[in-house]
C-alpha cells in the first residue's frame, strides 16, 4: 500500500507511546484515524493532536480484552468510515513476574489484551478487507516474541503467539491483496516502562530500558514504511541481535538468559520483616 493518503487506519493502544506516534505519523501522511484505548484521557489527547492535523478521526474508549468492546469499536469504525484499510494492533500490557509468583488472573489480563485483543480486531475487520480485496494488518510483537527473557512468561507467551499467528495470516490472506506485518521492537521509551506491573521485583529493574530504549516515534515511522513497502517483518536492533544469538548458539543464548535472571534476582524485593 504505497500511498496511505485518504486511507482509514485503526490503531489500538493509541493513548500514548508507539500507538500515539504511529497514529500521528499516519495523520501526517494524510490518513484518517480510528483510535482505541482504555485510557480515556490519553485517548482524548491523541484525538486532539490528530484533529490539529485536519484529519478525520474517531476515538473509541475500548477494553481490548473484552470481545464486546472490540466488536463495538469495529462496527463504529465501519459505520463511520465505510472501511478500515489498515489495522495496527499495538495495545499491550506487561507484567514482570516469575511463574511461581503468578496468579491465573494475571495470565488472563496479559493474554487478554496482548493476544485476544488482536484476535478480536482481526476477526471483526478481516472479512471486509477480503471482500474489498485490499488492506494491511500490523501486529506489534516484541523482543519477547523472538528471545524470551526471564520473568516475561505471560508476556512472551502472548507475543510469541502473535508472531506465529501473523506468519499464518500473511500466507492465507496475500491472495486477497492483504498485507501482514509483524513488528519486533526492543526496549521503547513509553509509559509502559513506568506502568508495568512488577510482581516481586523492585522498580529499578526498568532503569536500563528507560535509559537506552528507542523512541516510539522511530517505531511509528518504521511501521508506516513497512505498510507502504508491504514488509513482512520489522525487527529492531536489540531484538535482532538476541534473535540471531538464539539461532546461532542456543546454548550460549540460555547462558545469557541465566545471567539475565541472576541480575534480575538482585532486584527482588526483600520480604517484609515480621
Amino acid at each position: 500500500m504505497k500511498d496511505v493518503r485518504e486511507k482509514v487506519v485503526l490503531v489500538t493502544g493509541a493513548a500514548s507511546g508507539i500507538g500515539r506516534a504511529t497514529a500521528l505519523g499516519f495523520a501526517w501522511e494524510g490518513a484518517d484515524l480510528v483510535l482505541a484505548d482504555i485510557d480515556s484521557d490519553g485517548l482524548q489527547n491523541t484525538a486532539n493532536l490528530v484533529r490539529a492535523l485536519d484529519r478525520r478521526m474517531l476515538a473509541v474508549k475500548t477494553d481490548l480484552s473484552r470481545r464486546k468492546d472490540v466488536e463495538k469499536l469495529c462496527k463504529n469504525a465501519l459505520s463511520e468510515f465505510g472501511a478500515v484499510d489498515i489495522l495496527v494492533n499495538n495495545a499491550g500490557v506487561a507484567l514482570y513476574a516469575e511463574f511461581v509468583d503468578m496468579d491465573l488472573s494475571e495470565w488472563d489480563w496479559v493474554m487478554g489484551v496482548n493476544l485476544w485483543g488482536s484476535i478480536y480486531t482481526i476477526h471483526y475487520l478481516l472479512p471486509a478487507m477480503v471482500k474489498r480485496g485490499e488492506g494491511h494488518i500490523v501486529n506489534v510483537s516484541s523482543l519477547a516474541g523472538l528471545f524470551s527473557p526471564p520473568a516475561h512468561g505471560a508476556y512472551a507467551a502472548a507475543k510469541c503467539a502473535l508472531a506465529g499467528m501473523s506468519d499464518v495470516l500473511r500466507t492465507e490472506v496475500e491472495r486477497f491483496g492483504i498485507g501482514v506485518t509483524v513488528v519486533y521492537p526492543g526496549a521503547v521509551k513509553t509509559d509502559m516502562l513506568y506502568t508495568i506491573r512488577l510482581k516481586g521485583f523492585e522498580d529499578g529493574i526498568m532503569n536500563f530500558a528507560r535509559r537506552f530504549g528507542t523512541s516510539p516515534e522511530r517505531v511509528g515511522k518504521r511501521i508506516i514504511r513497512a505498510v507502504q513497502k508491504n514488509q513482512a517483518e520489522v525487527i529492531f536492533d536489540l531484538s535482532h541481535a538476541l534473535y540471531m544469538l538464539k539461532r546461532l548458539s542456543p546454548s550460549f543464548s540460555r547462558r545469557v538468559s541465566r545471567v539475565w535472571l541472576n541480575q534480575m534476582l538482585k532486584r527482588k524485593e526483600k520480604p517484609a520483616e515480621a
